[in-house]
């Protein structure tokens, strides 16, 4: 950026994000063709790096996190893709850990925008979404930045999904159950079909412990492309798990899963079983049964689906009658709040609901209405700019945990830890 002032920074960023989100209705149909389009528009030499391509219900972030710390580890240099984000965009994109700056993220869009332009003139309906975009941005970002190995992460799906464009050295896919119905379909056996789409001819799939049903989905289209096939679910469920600094028993079976595909990839990318051990100690990612402060302990944990509410049911259960638990949610679709408070608020004594400041946020209202009958605590109306208030009223003896949308925790995030918001939690979830 040279000698650009903070000033030309600013101005030039209050316009990255007029632009990223005036993309929000681009690309509503879900397929890959925009994608194609804007690579051929790029060029496609960027692609030709080794790629561990990772989809799944859940544990798919956190998988992607170890296997990025676990070849950092090992010397490698790595790039990540992933998403959401908490707080500053440039957390989807890291290389060696380190996130996006902000000057290149708009360096970057600076150089695809007019292609997209080009693309929406000769295709019209057809401009990039915002994804599709940060998509194109990683891939640039790890051609230029020369890394050894890319650690990418689907969006939604896999099949039809923009990251399904590259050709990966090994693809995985972490767990399947019912989320996202409406675009994926409403039987595990179709969602499995969907993520089964990255699977690539001749290349090597590996699953976690996935249901016999959806596995053997996976397993036909793999016989289908010639692909080699590996699977932990033949494996006891939590026999013998390697350890992680991450908390909870399902991050030992994603940290299972990471091992698994360094074996795979042993010949091509070798790795020291101590320098493993370690990149799964260093491993971080915020959101995750992450401890933001003790005395009072403050936990952030993301919780979208059934799925997950049953990973951090698996650590209530573990804190239950030991301490007073508080916990704080927002939620973006009432069937998600409705089976996420089913399974989570036993264990409080008192719940405080959020709306994130986003369209399909549910109100307190709503929220109030889907806890279940036998819910006998406290229930507060929460307010975001309240919330070092709210802090202020958590004793030693609590344990406040916040969780539901990532929306929620990032908005949280950005007031505790006085983060200046220099680009908008509304890019979240965006696809």
């Amino acid at each position: 950026m040279g000698g650009s002032g903070p000033s030309l920074v600013d101005s030039r960023m209050k316009d990255l994000c007029a632009y990223l989100y005036s993309l929000r209705n681009q690309g509503s149909s879900y397929g890959i063709e925009r994608m194609e389009l804007l690579l051929d528009k790029i060029g496609r030499k960027m692609l030709n790096i080794p790629v561990i391509h990772v989809a799944g219900t859940n544990g798919k972030g956190s998988t992607c996190a170890m296997l990025d710390a676990i070849y950092r580890e090992n010397g490698y240099k790595v790039g990540l893709f992933s998403s959401p984000h908490l707080v500053d965009l440039g957390e989807r994109i890291r290389v060696n850990g380190k996130i996006l700056s902000r000057d290149k993220l708009l360096d970057h869009i600076h150089v695809l925008k007019p292609y997209a332009e080009e693309i929406e003139e000769e295709f019209r309906g057809m401009h990039p979404s915002f994804f599709e975009m940060m998509t194109a941005v990683a891939f640039c970002e790890f051609a230029g930045e020369k890394v050894d190995l890319v650690v990418l992460e689907t969006g939604l799906g896999g099949r039809l999904d923009s990251t399904n464009v590259v050709d990966p050295v090994v693809s995985v896919i972490t767990t399947i159950s019912l989320d996202h119905c409406h675009i994926l379909g409403n039987t595990v056996e179709k969602i499995a079909f969907e993520k089964a789409g990255i699977v690539k001819a001749g290349r090597p799939v590996i699953t976690g412990w996935l249901s016999f049903s959806a596995n053997e989905v996976v397993r036909k289209v793999a016989l289908e492309k010639n692909s080699s096939f590996f699977t932990l679910a033949d494996q006891p469920v939590d026999q013998n798990l390697p350890e992680t600094n991450l908390t909870g028993d399902h991050q030992k079976r994603n940290a299972a899963l990471a091992m698994c595909v360094t074996e795979c990839l042993q010949d091509q990318f070798p790795v020291s079983q101590e320098k493993t051990k370690r990149g799964l100690h260093h491993v971080s990612l915020e959101g995750r049964w992450q401890v933001l402060k003790n005395e009072p302990q403050i936990v952030l944990d993301a919780c979208h689906n059934q799925e997950g509410a049953l990973a951090l049911r698996e650590q209530l259960v573990k804190l239950s009658g030991k301490t007073e638990l508080i916990i704080w949610f927002g939620s973006l679709g009432e069937e998600r709040a409705a089976e996420i408070l089913h399974l989570i608020s036993e264990f409080a004594t008192q719940i405080r609901f959020f709306q994130p400041s986003q369209p399909r946020s549910c109100t307190f209202e709503k929220l109030q209405s889907l806890l279940p009958p036998k819910y006998s605590g406290k229930v507060q109306n929460g307010k975001i700019k309240g919330v070092k208030a709210y802090l202020d009223q958590i004793n030693s003896n609590q344990i406040l945990l916040i969780t539901g949308s990532i929306y929620l925790l990032g908005e949280v995030l950005e007031i505790v830890k006085n983060k200046k918001k220099t680009l908008s939690a509304d890019f979240q979830d965006l696809i």
